[in-house]
């Protein structure tokens, strides 16, 4: 257990509650769609198409095969350290050794920096294409977007050098408009060192789906889809329940008390989350 900071302590001695976690800024489009795999097996998967209620969807291609689990990690890492620069420049400085000290992955070894830039490649190459976006003057949906979420990467040649990742201007501009969501850094840290990649994005996934709400209700089989799950909810409804129950349900409970208070499911297949 680490040592107790010496705030901490006096706040403690004075019978005060623990300050409130650190929130930061996550931008709106990580929250709403998985942007890596969930499973080493499944980081072969090419494509990922999600479609909503209102005719609107989202398709993630990656010609190379989509980010391992790690990447979560590595992007919150980036994102955080860029939370107020990217709202002046369009990229972020940070050393590899910086990264995986943050995520407390061992800095000295060679394989770690290799899958590093092996996931990295494969986030500079994926795309996405979407009519998910709203115009800022009609507010209608209309246009297709195709865009990347990082559109140039100058990878220094060492793990203590600092590299530049050049973020898409179409991401900085939903990022400096404001959609964003506050999620609590070392919650996400704990996760990201844990290896929990789906338990990661339910976090903030659920967390902007409640808002101000005080309950957010969705269809079980579209809240697959819309998590990155949809291969399984094809699955026969008992399959289906047996694979969320090994997979799905363990992530939930690892952020219960932290995205919602509580969540349950009825007998006409609504999952519902609680504030």
């Amino acid at each position: 257990m680490a040592p107790k900071d010496i705030r901490d302590e006096v706040r403690e001695s004075l019978g005060l509650p623990p300050p409130p976690p650190a929130m930061v800024p996550m931008e709106g489009h990580v929250c709403d769609f998985p942007l890596w795999s969930y499973s080493k097996k499944r980081t072969t998967v090419t494509e990922l198409r999600i479609d909503y209620n209102d005719g609107s969807y989202f398709t993630l291609r990656a010609p190379e095969g989509m980010p391992s689990p790690s990447f979560p990690g590595y992007l919150d890492c980036l994102l955080f350290s860029g939370q107020r620069s990217l709202h002046t420049q369009e990229y972020v400085q940070m050393s590899v050794y910086e990264i995986f000290k943050t995520l407390k992955i061992d800095p000295k070894s060679g394989k770690n920096y290799e899958n590093f830039r092996h996931d990295m490649h494969k986030a500079f190459v994926m795309y996405i294409k979407t009519n998910r976006f709203r115009d800022p003057t009609t507010g209608k949906r209309g246009y297709i977007d195709y865009f990347h979420v990082l559109y140039r990467m100058r990878m220094a040649p060492t793990r203590r050098e600092t590299s530049m990742f050049h973020f898409d201007a179409l991401f900085l501009a939903s990022l400096r408009a404001g959609y964003v969501k506050r999620v609590d850094f070392e919650f996400c840290l704990h996760l990201d060192r844990r290896n929990q990649p789906l338990a990661r994005f339910l976090y903030a996934h659920i967390l902007k789906r409640l808002g101000q709400n005080s309950m957010y209700i969705r269809q079980f089989p579209g809240f697959l889809h819309d998590v990155g799950l949809g291969h399984m909810a094809e699955l026969p409804i008992k399959a289906r329940n047996q694979k969320a129950k090994l997979v799905l349900f363990p992530a939930l409970g690892l952020i219960e008390g932290h995205a919602f208070t509580k969540w349950e499911m009825d007998d006409r297949e609504n999952i519902f989350f609680v504030h």
